[in-house]
């Protein structure tokens, strides 16, 4: 992608609604196409209409969803298959978001923030909701929480929310009146606030001090494991100078480092694979994301995706005439 490429997309908003698709079932298996990217959309009892706008704020993605008789589901193999390692903040407007977690479950109501950990299972479901969705990277939630891990499924109530939500709700309104730099500044205002909202879910004393320790070893493996996509977890320990043992327990919460480096493998080759001028082998695209073996890449692409990777290839590159599926993608694949 080049550069102007990159900023117009940063600026352009993307917009969905199932008005303008067949009605029925139709509409929402366009949705369930849209949406499979992130989550597996299933409808619920009664009538199903959803339409969606979101926009960009430099790495941050503001979603405003108006959903009807949906769920979205992300079971344990969708979250190894996608490889997703950001936050959502998910803040209901109107009607009532329903969200289960292993930790439990919840109803969130108007002014109160639901929080997501894209890397752990979870499911939403809405009768009829209206909800400001803020796609937030890790990076910026720990910089303000030491152990995110523990934020999947918390729920902030409205006076915890009530400075955020009010800012979240201007954005959406008046973001398209701002050029690439305003909105980086945006972005820093946002992630600053939603900081705020969250200061209260910090660990304090003793805790504090080992989660940030854990996450900072996890912040310079990931950096580490994306610049040498062929490390083993021995080396990745040894690039950023800690022992296995305090590595490992690094991962533990969300599943283990080894999982994470596949994990990361799978997405640069996907990415690669629906490039429409990357024309090399497969075998040749599997050493380069860090697989060993062509035969050991097939079958891993194959378990998290349901298809080989040259079945992929060419499935990407007949779906390139449904732009606003591709361009979802696209701004959800950044977020990897």
């Amino acid at each position: 992608m080049s550069d102007d490429e990159a900023t117009a997309r940063r600026e352009t908003g993307l917009r969905f609604s199932t008005d303008a698709t067949p009605s029925g079932q139709g509409g929402f298996e366009a949705y369930h196409d849209l949406y499979a990217t992130v989550a597996d959309a299933a409808r619920l009892d009664g009538a199903f209409a959803v339409a969606v706008t979101a926009q960009r704020l430099d790495t941050l993605i503001l979603f405003d969803r108006r959903l009807q008789g949906v769920a979205h589901v992300r079971s344990p193999r969708r979250v190894i298959r996608n490889g997703f390692d950001h936050f959502t903040a998910q803040l209901v407007l109107d009607g009532a978001l329903a969200v289960d977690t292993p930790e439990g479950g919840r109803t969130v109501g108007p002014g109160e923030i639901a929080l997501i950990d894209m890397s752990r299972p979870m499911e939403t479901r809405a009768g009829r909701a209206r909800v400001l969705t803020l796609s937030v990277p890790r990076a910026a939630i720990e910089a303000t929480v030491t152990e995110p891990g523990r934020l999947h499924g918390a729920v902030l109530p409205q006076d915890r929310s009530r400075l955020l939500a009010r800012f979240l709700a201007s954005l959406r309104d008046d973001l398209h009146l701002y050029g690439p730099g305003d909105r980086q500044r945006l972005a820093r205002a946002t992630a600053d606030l939603l900081g705020l909202a969250l200061a209260g879910h910090a660990p304090e004393g003793a805790d504090a001090v080992q989660m940030a320790a854990a996450a900072a070893c996890r912040r310079r493996a990931r950096q580490y494991i994306d610049a040498h996509p062929a490390a083993t977890p021995e080396a990745v320990a040894a690039g950023i100078g800690v022992s296995r043992s305090v590595l490992y327990r690094a991962f533990a919460p969300s599943g283990g480092v080894a999982r994470y480096i596949r994990a990361r493998r799978l997405v640069r080759l996907r990415a690669l694979l629906a490039q429409p001028d990357e024309t090399a082998r497969i075998a040749d695209l599997a050493y380069r994301c860090g697989f060993t073996s062509e035969s050991d890449c097939s079958r891993a692409f194959r378990a998290a995706h349901g298809v080989a990777p040259r079945e992929y290839r060419r499935l990407s590159r007949e779906e390139r005439d449904a732009p606003a599926r591709q361009s979802f993608a696209g701004w959800w694949n950044d977020l990897r």
